[in-house]
């Protein structure tokens, strides 16, 4: 059980407060106001800016100057908070709201055509530009799915970030449940959105480079694809400016239909890290750089990997029936 830390609902206050706030601003006031914030914070949180600009030089040191370096984690900052805030609109959004203020491209028709295959559609992305909304604009024009989440340990402030994905049609599914849940989902035609770009040391993955270094990453959108036979659609929501967004489309992935299982686990984890990196590559300011992406380091050989592979490929259909 979680520790019950003192400053959790001091905190909690704060954040619907500023909610109430936010939800009173016209939309490109609050945008202007939080990226206000964002540069603040910069400011002023000084470990969360260390560790943006150390991963920063960590990714781009032999790219870039010290002054883009500086400029792109103002940036993060500045996108971040300006994300919080339209997060805290969500009440307010609608179909009209989305067509107008999000180029869809093709995704929407790229949707309906996957799911017409009747298997459910793995919809993998990053933390970058808008996430969030990114399943917003499924939701609100009609199409059914679910958010892969970590569940928050402050049930109160959990249960609200749930309610906010509620407003724009997005349900919420937490990461520590039984595959079989997910499974079920896909089985009944559903959207299931995975954000796999962190190092989360408790669950299965495998080391593959991510800017050169190698980075501990999850296994599990691959080996539910190979499961639940169901496609992998690669997209992005990325900000184009203040108040508009883009969908980047990173390619569709049909890891159920490689003859050699065993392999295809590695091979289409590094292709959807792949994408992931070409697109980090160019919005650096708005991925998530305070997060240690290189918290896990590699064993010495490779028997960490290729044990892993192996209990992947072994157990995939135990844990999954």
């Amino acid at each position: 059980m979680a520790k019950q830390r003192w400053y959790r609902f001091p905190l909690y206050l704060l954040a619907r407060g500023a909610a109430a706030l936010f939800g009173r601003l016209p939309r490109n006031g609050m945008l202007i106001f939080a990226s206000w914030i964002g540069t603040a914070v910069y400011y002023i949180v000084y470990r969360q800016r260390n560790k943006t600009l150390e991963n920063l030089r960590r990714a781009f040191g032999k790219e870039k100057s010290e002054a883009e370096i500086r400029r792109i984690a103002r940036g993060v900052f500045q996108n971040f908070a300006m994300t919080a805030g339209e997060i805290l609109q969500f009440p307010f959004w609608n179909q009209e709201k989305v067509l107008d203020r999000v180029d869809v491209g093709n995704v929407l028709e790229t949707y309906e055509q996957l799911l017409s295959e009747g298997r459910g559609v793995i919809f993998v992305s990053a933390h970058i530009g808008n996430w969030e909304l990114a399943g917003g604009v499924l939701g609100l024009n009609g199409y059914p799915g679910r958010a892969v989440a970590r569940r928050i340990y402050y049930e109160p402030f959990n249960q609200w970030i749930v309610d906010l994905r509620s407003q724009v049609g997005i349900q919420t599914i937490y990461r520590d449940i039984s595959s079989r849940e997910m499974l079920k989902r896909l089985a009944q035609n559903e959207v299931m959105g995975i954000l796999p770009d962190q190092d989360i040391e408790r669950i299965r993955g495998i080391f593959v480079p991510f800017f050169g270094i190698p980075a501990y990453t999850p296994l599990a959108p691959v080996r539910l694809a190979m499961a639940a036979k169901a496609p992998i659609l690669i997209n992005f929501l990325v900000r184009e400016n203040r108040t508009r967004y883009r969908f980047v489309f990173g390619g569709v992935l049909r890891p159920s239909e490689d003859p050699d299982r065993k392999g295809a686990v590695e091979k289409y984890t590094r292709m959807w890290m792949t994408q992931c990196e070409e697109i980090i590559r160019k919005y650096p300011d708005q991925w998530g750089w305070m997060h240690d992406r290189w918290k896990t380091r590699p064993e010495k050989n490779e028997t960490g990997i290729a044990s892993s592979l192996e209990s992947a490929s072994r157990n995939e259909c135990e844990e999954m029936k």
